[in-house]
């Protein structure tokens, strides 16, 4: 996100506060991983759910389909009789009640047997969805409309109003640079201190290798190979360093000190919210910042 700004010319409205350019890519950095990650995962949840009965219907066949009424009938009946108990006011459970309950736990046992037996099949149509799904929402591609139902005192809704020539240039670039790697590797990074703690009885790139696997289908990280964690670590670690530097070049403090974070946001919110065509206010919770799992990267 640095570069993309340093590779960008200063907008007229951050003009003589360089400090300010801190907290704008903190804000754009935080509003790209909420859209790229994890504004999908209800989305991949819901298509996964959808394939999921229907996938048990189809293997489990007629006998799976009768067990499941059987089972739906039989909880319904228990707790009918249950309710019509409490509301007598009987504090014990009659035979009948007692009955309707063994049968129902019965029917339930048998039900999630069955489901066992078909969990590998459904596990299957569960990834094929995961995969149709990222195929139509690939996290490496910041599209044009990506920021346009950004809350209009966002900080990029506020600079594509005031500068829309310089917001389409940055966000151009945002495009380029972002679709040369997958968000889902910042995690990865993040990850490999409690991975190397795990790997024992394991080696390390079995124990990465398991942890890819486990998380391909949360984040659409498919890839022919494994990813190389050693290189991306010596990688990220290099980009790390070199954006503390910047951080702590351009507004000292900022990484270390939440005082200085809140006043150069709430700097920055005043200063936008001052050049904006638009009369919108800023919001209540200015100093709640959108500091992420990763911090400013």
């Amino acid at each position: 996100m640095s570069r993309v700004w340093l590779a960008s010319d200063c907008p007229r409205c951050l003009e003589g506060c360089p400090e300010l350019a801190a907290p704008f890519i903190t804000e754009i950095g935080a509003a790209i991983r909420q859209r790229q990650l994890h504004r999908w995962g209800g989305r991949l949840d819901h298509a996964q759910q959808r394939v999921m009965e229907p996938a048990f219907d189809a293997a489990g066949g007629p006998a799976y389909q009768s067990l499941r009424d059987e089972m739906e009938s039989a909880q319904s009946d228990y707790f009918s009789a249950w309710c019509a108990q409490r509301r007598a006011g009987r504090a014990d459970e009659p035979e009948t009640v007692v009955a309707l309950r063994g049968k129902m736990e019965q029917l339930q046992a048998a039900f999630d047997k069955t489901r066992c037996r078909h969990e590998s099949h459904v596990e299957k149509v569960r990834r094929a969805a995961a995969k149709a799904f990222w195929a139509s929402h690939d996290p490496r591609v910041i599209t044009d409309t990506c920021f346009a139902d950004e809350p209009t005192h966002a900080v990029a809704a506020r600079m594509a109003r005031i500068h829309p020539p310089w917001w389409g240039a940055f966000h151009c670039r945002l495009q380029q640079v972002f679709a040369l790697k997958h968000p889902a590797e910042g995690y990865l990074i993040d990850e490999l201190p409690s991975l190397r703690r795990q790997a024992k009885k394991l080696t390390l790139e079995a124990t990465v290798t398991g942890w890819w696997q486990s998380n391909q289908d949360r984040w659409g990280w498919y890839t022919e190979k494994d990813p190389h964690y050693r290189m991306l670590s010596e990688r990220t670690g290099k980009k790390a360093r070199k954006l503390v530097r910047w951080f702590n070049a351009t507004a000292p403090g900022y990484l270390t000190d939440q005082a200085v974070r809140v006043s150069l946001q709430v700097a920055l919110t005043e200063r936008l919210c001052a050049a904006d065509p638009w009369s919108v206010p800023a919001p209540d919770s200015r100093s709640m910042l959108p500091w992420g799992e990763h911090g400013a990267n």
